[in-house]
C-alpha cells in the first residue's frame, strides 16, 4: 500500500496514465507502435504501445474519476476528427472549427492531463512543474469547475498533415510574451495551457475556447514547425 496522491489515502495504486491510453491505441492502430521523443538529456526516442504510465500516482477510485472526460476529449479530437470543420484561404487549411463542444468536459480534460503531468516521476513529464497550479488544478478537476476563463485558459492546435502521427513529444513549458504556458501532444494536436494569473497575448485570445464559442483550432504545417528541428535532433542524438 502507498499514498494515492489524488485522494491522499494509503491504497494499492494501478498503472494510471497522464495521456489516456486512448491517444496511443490510435496511433498503435494507423502507425504501429508508438514512439515517445524528447531531447531531455538522456533520452531517446522508444517505443511505447500503451503509451506512459506511472504506477506510483493513483488508486483506482482516482483514476475513475478521469474516465468521463477521458472519453469527452478522446470524443472530440479523435472520433469526430473527420467531421471538424476546415478553414480554408486560399485553397489551403488554416485551421478547423468544431461546433457544439462542451467547453468544461473539454476544459477539465486538458486540466487533468495537465495535472497528472504534474505529479508524474516518469522522465517523459520530467520537464511540467505547476507550483502552485498544481493544487489549483486538482481542486478543479475535483469539483468538476473549469473555473473562470482565465484560468488554464488553453489554445489547441492541430498539425494539418500526418508526419506527427508516428511520434509523441514530451510536454514541457513555454511562454509567449512573457506569459507561462505548458505545451501538450496529443496524438497529432498540440495544447498550449496558461498556468498564469496575468492576461493572455491578444493574438492568443482570439483562439482561445470560451463557455459560448465554438472550438477554433489553429492549423499547422509540421515540416514549417520547430517540432521538426527536435526530432531530427533526438533521432541523431539516438543513432550516435
Amino acid at each position: 500500500m502507498s499514498v494515492c496522491l489524488g485522494c491522499g489515502l494509503e491504497a494499492k495504486l494501478i498503472k494510471a496514465h497522464a495521456i489516456p491510453e486512448s491517444f496511443f491505441v490510435k496511433m498503435r492502430s494507423e502507425h504501429g507502435a508508438p514512439k515517445l521523443l524528447t531531447d531531455t538529456e538522456g533520452i531517446y526516442p522508444k517505443k511505447s504501445p500503451i503509451g506512459v504510465y506511472d504506477n506510483q500516482i493513483l488508486c483506482r477510485d482516482c483514476e475513475d474519476r478521469f474516465q468521463s472526460v477521458d472519453d469527452y476529449g478522446n470524443q472530440v479530437l479523435l472520433q469526430n476528427e473527420e467531421e471538424h470543420e476546415k478553414l480554408t484561404v486560399a485553397g489551403r487549411v488554416q485551421g478547423y472549427r468544431v461546433k457544439d463542444v462542451d467547453y468544461t468536459k473539454l476544459k477539465l480534460f486538458f486540466i487533468s492531463v495537465l495535472w497528472r503531468a504534474s505529479i508524474s516521476g516518469h522522465s517523459f513529464y520530467s520537464r511540467i512543474k505547476l507550483g502552485p497550479y498544481q493544487k489549483k488544478a486538482q481542486d478543479l478537476i475535483w469539483n468538476g469547475d473549469p473555473g473562470n476563463e482565465s484560468d488554464f485558459s488553453f489554445v489547441l492546435a492541430r498539425f494539418t498533415d500526418s508526419s506527427i502521427g508516428k511520434v509523441m513529444l514530451d510536454p514541457h513549458p513555454d511562454r509567449w510574451d512573457g506569459v507561462n504556458y505548458c505545451r501538450l501532444y496529443l496524438y497529432g494536436y498540440v495544447v498550449y495551457i496558461k498556468t498564469d494569473k496575468r492576461s493572455s497575448p491578444e493574438y492568443f485570445k482570439k483562439f482561445e475556447m470560451t463557455s459560448e464559442g465554438d472550438l477554433i483550432i489553429i492549423g499547422r504545417n509540421i515540416e514549417s514547425s520547430t517540432e521538426l528541428s527536435v526530432m531530427a535532433s533526438v533521432v541523431n542524438k539516438s543513432s550516435k
